[in-house]
Parts: C-alpha cells; sequence; structure tokens
C-alpha cells in the first residue's frame, strides 16, 4: 500500500446496507485518505449517500467494472459474492477488502481476519496478500463470546436468528413490502416466493450457511468445539441474535467476569427486556447470560452491517499503520 500520500480509497457496494455503513465511518473517523469514490452496483439505486452524522450527501458513481480500480491503493467490496469474485480474479491493483467472504468457508489464499480474533502482530505477517477476507458477524460474534469464556472444547448449542439487512437493502425492502401487504390485506406472494413479512422460518440453503458460520468460527478461535449450529431467518430489517447454549463447567463461575472484562463485548445484567433494537448503531456486541442448574444461555444481540463495516475499517487502519 502506498506511504508517500494520502491512500486513495473506493467503496463498491456504497449504497447497501454495510457500504453505506462504511461510507459514514470513513467520513466520520478520520480516516486517513486521499480521494475517497463510491460506487454502486445495483441497477436503480440512489445516486447518493447521506452521512447523517453530517447531514450530508455524497455522490455515487456507477461501477462499470473491475478495471476501473486501477489507480487505488485500497477498495471495500460491499457486493455480492459473484461481482466481489470477480473483481478479486480481475487483481486490478489495489488491497481488497472483501466483505462478501461472509458466507464463505475460511481460503487459505485469501486470510480471514477481524479484530479481536486476529493478533495486529498477525496481521502485519500477512501484510503481502492483496485480500482479505472477513467472517460473518454472527460467527463473529460466535468465536468472541466463546474466546472470552475460555471454550476449549465440548458441545456448543447455537441458533443464529438473522434480519433482512443479512441480505441486503433488496431484503430489506421485500420485508417492508410484505409486511404493509399482510397490514392491509393486499398481499400477493409468489408460488415460489417466501413470506418473510410477519414470518419465521428456516430453509434448506440455511444448512450450507449455517456449516459455513461454524467453519469460520472454529478458524478464527483456532480451536474445534463440537458447535451444532442452525440459521433461522426472522423479519425484523436490521442486526441479528446469536443465542448460544452451553454446559456449566466448574469454571463458569468466572464466566460473568470474563465477559465483562472482554474487548468487544457489552454485558447487560439488568433484567429489562433485551431485544436486538437494543443492538443497533452499538459498536459491541450486547450480551446476556443466564444461569440455570442445568447450563448456561447467553442471548447476544449484533449490528451485523455495522460491525461488518467495523471490522472492515480496522483491516484497512492497520494496514496503514504497518505500512508506516
Amino acid at each position: 500500500m502506498a506511504t508517500e500520500r494520502e491512500p486513495r480509497v473506493a467503496v463498491v457496494g456504497a449504497t447497501g446496507a454495510v457500504g453505506s455503513q462504511l461510507v459514514e465511518l470513513l467520513e466520520t473517523r478520520a480516516f486517513p485518505r486521499g480521494r475517497l469514490t463510491l460506487y454502486t452496483s445495483a441497477d436503480g439505486a440512489s445516486r447518493t449517500v447521506t452521512v447523517e452524522e453530517r447531514d450530508e450527501e455524497l455522490e455515487v458513481e456507477e461501477f462499470p467494472g473491475p478495471n476501473e480500480l486501477r489507480g487505488f491503493d485500497l477498495a471495500f467490496l460491499a457486493v455480492p459474492e459473484r461481482l466481489a469474485s470477480e473483481i478479486v480474479q480481475a487483481r486490478p491493483g489495489p488491497v481488497l477488502i472483501d466483505l462478501s467472504a461472509a458466507l464463505r468457508r475460511p481460503n487459505p489464499e485469501f486470510p480471514m481476519v477481524a479484530p479481536g480474533l486476529t493478533a495486529r502482530e498477525r496481521l502485519q505477517q500477512m501484510r503481502g496478500a492483496r485480500v482479505f477476507a472477513l467472517p460473518h458477524p454472527a460467527a463473529h460474534a460466535l468465536a468472541t463470546i466463546l474466546n472470552a469464556l475460555g471454550v476449549e472444547s465440548g458441545f456448543v448449542g447455537v441458533a443464529v436468528m438473522v434480519g433482512a439487512s443479512a441480505g441486503g437493502r433488496d431484503l430489506i425492502t421485500a420485508t417492508v413490502e410484505q409486511s404493509a401487504g399482510l397490514l392491509s390485506g393486499s398481499l400477493d406472494i409468489e408460488p415460489d416466493e417466501v413470506q418473510r413479512g410477519f414470518n419465521v422460518f428456516v430453509s434448506e440453503s440455511d444448512r450450507e450457511t449455517a456449516e459455513v458460520f461454524v467453519a469460520q468460527a472454529r478458524f478464527m478461535m483456532g480451536r474445534e468445539p463440537k458447535i451444532a449450529l442452525q440459521v433461522i431467518n426472522a423479519p425484523i430489517l436490521h442486526g441479528s441474535i446469536v443465542a448460544i447454549q452451553l454446559a456449566r463447567p466448574p469454571e463458569s463461575a468466572q464466566w460473568r467476569e470474563r465477559l465483562r472484562a472482554a474487548p468487544g463485548i457489552l454485558l447487560v445484567e439488568d433484567r429489562k427486556p433485551l431485544g436486538v433494537i437494543d443492538a443497533l448503531g452499538q459498536e459491541a456486541i450486547v450480551v446476556r447470560m443466564d444461569e440455570s442448574e442445568y447450563g448456561v444461555t447467553l442471548f447476544c444481540a449484533l449490528d451485523n452491517a455495522r460491525l461488518a463495516a467495523l471490522n472492515a475499517l480496522w483491516i484497512a487502519e492497520n494496514l496503514l499503520l504497518t505500512a508506516n
């Protein structure tokens, strides 16, 4: 990455759920950059992105193809996997931070890294890599929690409840439209279409997603506990829930203190209702821990779009630090 000047940065997919969060962070956190160029790959997408903290609108260009990235030093790929793979295969020049890897198994060719799970020293050793992958925020949250507790092995039961933002703005729009249609009594669903409004469901494709989450969590932990994980689709627009069930070993007496001390975790200890809405805008995983004579349950809420953007920015910031 260039060091004599401020890096030229591109965000591909700037109008999406994660891309817009990235733009806001780049604009409000004094990220060291020169030119910032925003691209959209979605047909009919807005040509502006709003930075709410500054009440400012930034222009967005249509993305013509991978060669457009020549001349940039760093590019965030907040786009569907097909386009991200096309860009990665083209190797247009900049360091690529690939957020589409959230739904792929770890690949040794493209280092998968995340704050709290990858040491900065390790990131320095990988500086020669030109493509960096991020785990899914739910897998990141699971690995972060298990690491904080010191879980080395044994059985872990997990349910991941994902909202519409996990599928981007199109899925958010579809969920809103279906919900409105149900409320007005005018919903018309095609035979091959899944009802997302006011519905909780699992699908066949979620099995592969669950296996990906487990593989990512184990990879990021460097250990292989026996994780049984199910992905559940929920009619929420933003955020995700990770519910974890564990046996209660003798060392569980220290688990609350470990969660309190762990970076990236906000332990909630009052008995007020806790929901995914409490995590929106948070930069931490919001956790409540409950104990019984049979085991321990952890209810973890996270703003998946914001955490994905923060994790991508962490990689970029540390690559800049190691370059200087």
